[in-house]
């Protein structure tokens, strides 16, 4: 409004389209005497002749008011205002005509006149009323205009409604949600848009509008082909042509009712699975023990988690890995009953709830899942196959509380796991003694190497031909001030799974090859064949990314040559990506390392492979040579591995020799080096020295 009395108060800028000179003159002369302050053209109005003209002339100078003579030399009638209000959409225009009938002002008006005037009968006065009436209900049409554009620009829905509930204004956006006309909304009242259920909040915050000026309501939004929206109704109080109305808006909230649809269901399930999460699990076991107790039944609590599947995540990738996950979830749910809860705490553990199962059902449960599972999953173009392991507890034997209840059945399954996988155990009292165990020995294990608990012994590696010793195997010792000496079959496969091992075995290689340089240096590594230095690599140390890297990196800091380090890898190392280790062997291999296959025998090689690893030794486990002097079938698999290898052009040493009709029959069967205690135990560097000195000495 402020716009528009500055424009009424400014000097004018009028063009007058017409072509006849003498009404021209009139026109002017009458603008004149009006009062009318002109600015622009210093003598006056701007004049036009002709239509086209007139277009050209507001096109450049931009007139305030066109005052229009309907008959041009080359227009006539109201086609001609119509063309001009097609060129000029917002310039007021007021109607100069002889033509005094009420049918030719009508169309003058409904075709964007703002006012109209006959030749001859209207005096200066009139003719200044006019031009600034036309301003003004321009002013106003385009005010009306631009609040209506703004009003259909909101995304949600606005109206006018007025104390009798009927609707004023209303934006495109509340016909197309509705989908009714604007005539029907015209004729409908705002409860129309509700079903019955939502009338009563309806009406009562319009009333809460009127009495407290605003109100917010929610309620679903009926539109005419029966659709329902979720809508938030805000209303105020609104003085409309000096009447309180209700002027609303109201935006669409289907979205934030999904968004809070969802944050609810996943409070109580798990997002990838839709199985139980943790919260719903512990909700449904607390009822359950207490209906247990209630009714004094026993019920079973399962923990099962999925043998190497981050095997699976890192070879394959996590999106296969959860598509497997989903799987395993739909098996599992296939064998369980409808009371029974199935959740998934995370990762690849699932928990399993049987309120009412007792050892005979768990144990029938168990065996179920086991097989389940168990069969192949395809995944994509894969086709995996996987095992879980299982841990149970029973209330109330194995607890009385969920926290008791999960901690038992966990350790039951880490039993399941250390018996080989793929099995189920039920929880037993020994059991935790154990778990705590195992606790205190990854806790201190990570202190160990800091403290210098940590040493490395060394046993001899002799050729049978020579009885020259060839080698050294660096084994690991850990000695705690309160544990006392720790076995490594107790403490690596706990370094292993807590992830100690990769630091742990790059402390054990740094200090092997520093000990073995200095041996070189001390000229105790040199023979007919020179002295080697055999380092085990655990499958969790083959697998690392960094594996090359590191080893020549150490290598290369301590100064030793590569071909006097032996790598022992076990055959676990190429189970799961043969082609993977099949590549790390050849970029070891090419840099002069030399590597050998540990435990030979006791793993799953496949021969294929075999001959495809870039390995010169297989080493043959213990198991194998303790009873080879009386077991047939132990002499059998020794003497077949020995034949195997060296039809492969591979050597075989044997471990863990400790008689003299064990040496003789590797002896005799062609095996080509041997250790164990019947040459020594492992020993200490000074100790070894000393033995390695005194068989030089021999030699």
């Amino acid at each position: 409004m402020i716009a528009m009395n500055e424009a009424l108060h400014n000097p004018l800028s009028i063009l007058v389209i017409e072509d006849d000179p003498g009404d021209f003159g009139l026109v002017k002369d009458s603008l004149r005497q009006a009062g009318l302050v002109l600015g622009g053209n210093a003598s006056g109005p701007v004049w036009a002749q002709t239509l086209r003209a007139g277009i050209t002339a507001a096109q450049q100078s931009a007139p305030d008011v066109i005052l229009l003579d309907l008959s041009l030399p080359d227009s006539s009638g109201i086609i001609t205002l119509r063309t001009l209000r097609a060129a000029l959409h917002n310039t007021p225009i007021v109607v100069l005509t002889g033509n005094d009938e009420k049918t030719m002002a009508l169309a003058a008006l409904e075709s964007g006149a703002q006012d109209y005037l006959v030749k001859g009968m209207f005096d200066p006065d009139a003719l200044g009323r006019a031009i600034r009436y036309a301003q003004v209900r321009s002013h106003i049409v385009q005010e009306r205009d631009f609040t209506q554009a703004a009003l259909n620009s909101l995304p949600g829905l606005f109206y006018l409604i007025d104390q009798q509930g009927r609707f004023l204004r209303w934006n495109q956006n509340f016909e197309k949600v509705s989908g009714y006309s604007a005539a029907e909304i015209a004729t409908m009242s705002p409860l129309d848009f509700f079903d019955e259920a939502d009338r009563s909040s309806i009406a009562a915050g319009i009333a809460q509008t009127y009495a407290s000026g605003e109100a917010l309501v929610e309620a679903e939004f009926v539109a005419k082909d029966h659709t329902h929206t979720p809508f938030l109704f805000s209303g105020k109080r609104f003085m409309f042509d000096q009447k309180p109305c209700l002027m609303g808006m109201a935006i669409d909230i289907s979205q934030r009712r999904q968004a809070h649809a969802r944050i609810e269901w996943l409070s109580h399930f798990d997002a990838l699975t839709g199985l139980a999460n943790l919260r719903l699990l512990d909700d449904r076991v607390q009822h359950a023990i207490s209906m247990a107790r209630r009714s004094q039944h026993t019920l079973t609590l399962m923990t099962l988690d999925l043998d190497h599947f981050k095997n699976i995540n890192d070879s394959l990738g996590h999106p296969i890995g959860d598509a497997l996950l989903v799987a395993v979830a739909r098996r599992i749910q296939s064998v369980m009953r409808e009371e029974d809860t199935v959740s998934r705490r995370g990762g690849d553990e699932f928990v399993l709830l049987l309120p009412t199962a007792d050892v005979a059902d768990a144990a029938h449960l168990a065996e179920r899942l086991l097989a389940v599972i168990a069969r192949s999953h395809q995944i994509d173009a894969h086709e995996l196959l996987t095992t879980t392991s299982i841990g149970i507890a029973i209330y109330p034997t194995d607890g009385k509380d969920f926290e008791t209840l999960s901690r038992n059945a966990d350790v039951a399954m880490y039993r399941a796991k250390q018996d080989g996988r793929n099995c189920y155990r039920f929880f037993a009292a020994e059991m935790q003694t154990r778990s705590i165990r195992t606790l205190h020995i990854e806790n201190a294990l990570r202190r160990a190497q800091e403290r210098g608990q940590l040493s490395l012994h060394y046993q001899p590696q002799l050729a049978l031909s020579s009885g020259q010793v060839i080698g050294a195997e660096a084994l690991l010792r850990w000695s705690h001030p309160e544990l006392g000496p720790v076995s490594p079959a107790d403490f690596i496969p706990i370094a292993e799974a807590s992830g100690q091992i990769v630091q742990i075995g790059e402390w054990v290689l740094r200090t092997a090859v520093r000990q073995m340089k200095a041996w070189v240096d001390q000229g105790l590594a040199s023979g007919a064949a020179p002295m080697v230095m055999a380092v085990n690599l655990s499958v969790v140390q083959f697998r690392h990314p960094r594996l090359v890297e590191s080893i020549l990196q150490i290598l290369q800091e301590e100064q030793l040559a590569p071909e006097y380090l032996e790598l022992e890898l076990t055959e676990g190392v190429a189970l799961n990506d043969p082609l993977g280790a099949i590549a790390v062997m050849n970029a070891l291999r090419a840099r002069g390392i030399c590597m050998a296959i540990d435990d030979f025998g006791t793993g799953y090689s496949s021969l294929s492979y075999l001959k495809k690893f870039m390995v010169y030794k297989l080493k043959i486990d213990q198991s194998f040579v303790r009873d080879i002097t009386e077991d047939p079938e132990d002499k059998a698999i020794v003497s077949a591995i020995i034949r195997m290898a060296g039809s492969l052009g591979l050597k075989t040493i044997a471990e863990g020799v400790e008689t003299i009709g064990q040496l003789a029959f590797l002896r005799d069967s062609g095996c080509d080096e041997v250790q164990g205690y019947y040459y020594s135990k492992p020993l200490p560097a000074p100790a070894f020295e000393a033995f390695l000195r005194q068989a030089r000495n021999r030699e």
